[in-house]
């Protein structure tokens, strides 16, 4: 039962009733049965006791949209991964018996080949402009659809409990590595409270452990307008930018965290490798140190500095510290595939590719031990090979232009005579 005083003075002992759905009313909107009868006197308008039942009616409209969206989303997916395969049967496989091609046949396999420019003309046209079109016109559905953050749902108090219940599983699924287990929770719990802060931001946790860059991004930024100065948004907004390699739009992130915690350990190391990737080391350096003077077992700071070490080409010594790390954790992901990277650069290529393995063991769509794995296969002319690594890192993430460039490379090279 909704008890709401009105927001008129003289009648603040009474309860509201109604909202006006007159088009045309400048007044307060929400109002009791004395406003009903003086300033919005012949208007239309809802009796609040009834909003139980108009909820369900557009839950059930909502529901019907929602179906016919999962239906053409589905169509939709089939329908690119098919034209997907026509493309690269097309233009991307060699027949195995094109030696024993009749005229007629090899002259309709190179006609295929020269209308290239044609096929790619009426699929940018045809069918990419108008992805595009439908995705910015979704975007702005999705804008126009969003609750004002003052107006965010919560779920009743006793929804509440069993939210923190499901919650507490959920991290423990997440501390004992059931990723898929813990987001099945997670997603339970945002289905009773759409816009628990401690759900969204452990999904977005999630979503970055699978690699899911743009998805946690979407997730973190969803705390952020809920809660502009949330400590834990802010920083996973600026790891999931980092994990993109976008490390000065990262660093404005951590550098939000700090202005409202300027201890705050996750920023200061996401500042420090963002800055050690931007070839900043005398400026990163004393980060991970500090850390480590306050615990030389601090495994963020070990592999951090391991990281900058690797950069800085000193990979003998970034080998000791990815070592260290790996006494305290031994499958701690980022320093199983630092030790890979470093191995590759010493042209240690078994070596390289043992610890690489390993990484993707533990993470199949760790794009960057992907893109190492490619890196590695590249330098030993194995470029085929290297093209599926690159090919895989590129699902996850289509837009990292140096993982594009290197695919081309092999792609040239592995042509015959090349």
């Amino acid at each position: 039962m909704i008890q709401l005083s009105c927001k008129v003075a003289k009648h603040n002992s009474e309860t509201i009733e109604y909202y006006c759905l007159d088009k045309c009313c400048k007044d307060n909107r929400l109002k009791c049965f004395n406003c009903l009868t003086n300033q919005h006197e012949g208007h239309k308008v809802f009796r609040i006791s009834n909003v139980s039942q108009h909820v369900q009616e557009f839950y059930q409209k909502g529901q019907e949209i929602i179906d016919i969206l999962y239906i053409i989303k589905f169509q939709l997916v089939e329908n690119i991964d098919e034209l997907i395969k026509n493309i690269q049967e097309k233009f991307q496989q060699e027949p195995n018996n094109l030696s024993q091609f009749t005229n007629d046949q090899f002259q309709s396999y190179l006609q295929g080949l020269l209308d290239f420019d044609q096929n790619k003309c009426m699929i940018d046209n045809d069918v990419i402009a108008f992805l595009q079109l439908a995705k910015n016109n979704i975007n702005e559905a999705v804008y126009k659809l969003e609750v004002k953050e003052s107006l965010h749902y919560q779920a009743p108090p006793e929804m509440q409990q069993k939210v923190r219940d499901l919650q507490n599983q959920g991290t423990q699924l997440f501390e004992n590595n059931n990723i898929m287990g813990a987001q099945d929770i997670m997603n339970q719990t945002l289905i009773l409270d759409p816009n628990n802060k401690i759900s969204l931001v452990m999904k977005g946790k999630l979503l970055l452990s699978q690699t899911k860059n743009y998805e946690a991004y979407n997730t973190f930024d969803r705390v952020r307008k809920i809660d502009p100065m949330n400590k834990d948004a802010l920083n996973g907004l600026g790891d999931c930018l980092r994990e993109r390699s976008k490390y000065d739009d990262a660093l404005k992130y951590y550098e939000a965290t700090l202005e409202l915690d300027k201890n705050n350990k996750q920023a200061l190391i996401g500042k420090a490798l963002c800055l050690g990737k931007l070839k900043k080391f005398q400026d990163a350096r004393p980060i991970f140190e500090r850390f480590l003077n306050q615990d030389k077992n601090d495994i963020d700071a070990i592999w951090g500095l391991a990281d900058l070490l690797r950069i800085q080409g000193k990979d003998e010594e970034a080998i000791k510290q990815y070592n260290k790390a790996l006494q305290l954790n031994q499958n701690h992901l980022e320093s199983i595939s630092g030790l890979g990277d470093c191995y590759r650069l010493l042209g240690k290529f078994d070596d390289a590719m043992k610890y690489l393995k390993k990484a993707l063991q533990i993470n199949p769509r760790h794009a960057l031990s992907l893109v190492r794995m490619g890196d590695c296969l590249r330098q030993q002319k194995k470029f085929l090979e290297a093209m599926n690594f690159y090919s895989e890192a590129l699902a996850i993430d289509r837009n990292d232009d140096w993982c594009k460039s290197k695919f081309d490379e092999c792609k040239i090279k592995s042509q015959p005579g090349k």
